[in-house]
């Protein structure tokens, strides 16, 4: 039987994350892929749960993100009194990471908008330009068009009438 990261970690209730780190971190022997992911055998999964109900590692914060559920389910949070420095430790690392990361959302969101009002601004500019040549466009229509009255046949130069050719070489 073996099994993938994904599998091992739901059969334990703890994140795949956690599972990779123990593996590292207490160097349980398992064969990679590959495509050099962990394949878990029987042993390996013995010793994951014998390492996860061993007071070893009890004290761990181990933090789970479910795919469909979006709350964070914090794990192994049976304390003792040592152990309880280290957590509140752990806890306010926790934090300062949380706001850290709400500030960099929250700058994030401040340059979308203003990305966006900008654009919007420059489409509004180039909307005003439009509608000042429409205007133009329509005064130059709404003005009189001067009539403009064909010349007298009088006013023009009168032309000279010119003969035949051939009249003019026979004189006729």
């Amino acid at each position: 039987m073996e099994l993938k990261t994904h599998e091992v970690a739901k059969e334990l209730g703890m994140a795949p994350r956690t599972v990779r780190k123990w593996v590292q971190k207490y160097e349980i022997p398992c064969r990679k892929n590959d495509y050099g992911h962990y394949v878990y055998d029987e042993e390996a999964l013995a010793r994951l749960e014998t390492l996860k109900a061993s007071g070893e590692v009890a004290g761990a914060m181990d933090v789970a993100f479910g795919t469909d559920i979006k709350e964070v389910q914090v794990e192994n949070m049976s304390a003792r009194n040592e152990d309880g420095k280290a957590l509140e430790h752990r806890l306010q690392i926790l934090t300062e990471r949380v706001s850290r990361t709400e500030r960099m959302v929250q700058q994030k969101a401040d340059e979308v908008v203003s990305y966006q009002l900008l654009q919007q601004r420059k489409e509004i500019e180039e909307l005003t330009k439009k509608v000042d040549r429409l205007e133009k466009m329509l005064d130059q229509m709404q003005t009189p068009i001067k009539k403009i009255e064909p010349p007298l046949i009088f006013d023009q130069p009168p032309q000279q009438k010119r003969r035949n050719v051939f009249r003019s070489i026979f004189g006729l």
